[in-house]
């Protein structure tokens, strides 16, 4: 067993057996084929990192034992592990991406069209989960906030595909839309349910945030080296889509042969062979590119765990230190 795997099992949270079933009895429908397709989902089980940063956070201040309370966070917590899972079956279709987390793709197996009534239908029954709520007035406003920024950065990722000549403020911001705004808004949710101070609430989306842009990082190095069960995805899968990566951009600004060649790619001027596919990563892996793209991942964990010392030291606040080590501990066990 490796040591992410035992750091987040000490994170895990005995009400992630609740948020499964929620999301189970959610997504019933008398619809044979809608339902056929949910069921295809890996929605159960899993590390399900967007709901245990909502379970944290609303016990961040101590240990939450009013009922209602523990509902409401059992509520938001399926919420945004079906907000993300509606996203990556979107991103899927976009991409055209064949497989995911080791199984076929919705769209792969039926059609694009039943594919994206998924994706909807989950977000239909997320936001239904949260409109229930007591506390709705403030999350509904929140989430759906943070949808409206998932769609920019997926627009602004469409935008940018095959440009190479991207900064890195321009691919952080990328990161923020695509990745770690939401992270940031699953914390002040469950902040938010927990009663945190305003003071506190600002140091879980600092927290969220930070943790975001490192999970984004070592994402970006996984994609060059083996290791798809890490990804969930094929490796080099952002390299043939013409997503930028910050190891890219490493490469592309230190080495000048590989600049044009990328630029070359951009203007379909050559084809993305499995030849110069391979060749583009182990530019990447000798660049230093990869070392450079862990000490700016490291550099965002060690601000996630900055953020977390204004919260009083509980048991939560604990587990929220052991995720931020263990998503930095993908990279690094993969070195």
């Amino acid at each position: 067993m490796t040591s992410t795997v035992l750091t987040l099992s000490a994170a895990a949270d005995p009400l992630l057996n609740q948020v499964d079933q929620l999301i189970k009895d959610s997504l019933a429908t008398p619809f044979p084929l809608l339902q056929e397709m949910v069921d295809h989902l890996p929605l159960a089980g899993g590390k399900k990192i967007r709901p245990l940063l909502v379970l944290l956070s609303g016990r961040v201040s101590g240990e939450e034992r009013n009922a209602s309370k523990r509902r409401a966070l059992v509520s938001v917590a399926a919420a945004v592990e079906l907000i993300h899972t509606a996203s990556l079956i979107h991103d899927d279709i976009i991409d055209r991406a064949d497989r995911r987390r080791g199984q076929a793709t919705l769209h792969s197996r039926w059609e694009s069209r039943s594919a994206t009534l998924v994706g909807d239908f989950l977000l239909s029954r997320a936001f239904d989960l949260i409109s229930g709520l007591e506390q709705s007035w403030t999350l509904l406003p929140l989430m759906a906030r943070s949808v409206m920024l998932l769609c920019r950065g997926e627009a602004l990722q469409l935008e940018k595909t095959y440009d190479y000549s991207i900064s890195e403020r321009e691919y952080f911001r990328c990161n923020y839309l695509k990745t770690s705004q939401f992270l940031a808004a699953c914390c002040e949710a469950g902040g938010r349910i927990g009663t945190a101070v305003p003071a506190h609430i600002r140091a879980l989306r600092e927290y969220g945030f930070n943790l975001g842009q490192a999970f984004q990082i070592v994402d970006d190095i996984l994609d060059f080296k083996d290791y798809p069960e890490k990804l969930g995805k094929p490796v080099g899968a952002d390299l043939e889509q013409g997503v930028i990566t910050l190891p890219l951009i490493y490469l592309a600004r230190r080495q000048e042969r590989f600049r044009r060649l990328l630029e070359a790619l951009k203007t379909r001027r050559i084809m993305l062979s499995p030849g110069l596919r391979e060749s583009i990563r182990r530019a990447v892996r000798e660049s230093g590119a990869l070392d450079y793209s862990a000490r700016k991942a490291d550099q965002a964990r060690q601000a996630a765990l900055q953020a977390l010392q204004v919260l009083p030291q509980t048991p939560a606040r604990t587990r929220l230190s052991h995720i931020a080590e263990a998503v930095l501990a993908r990279a690094g066990e993969s070195f």
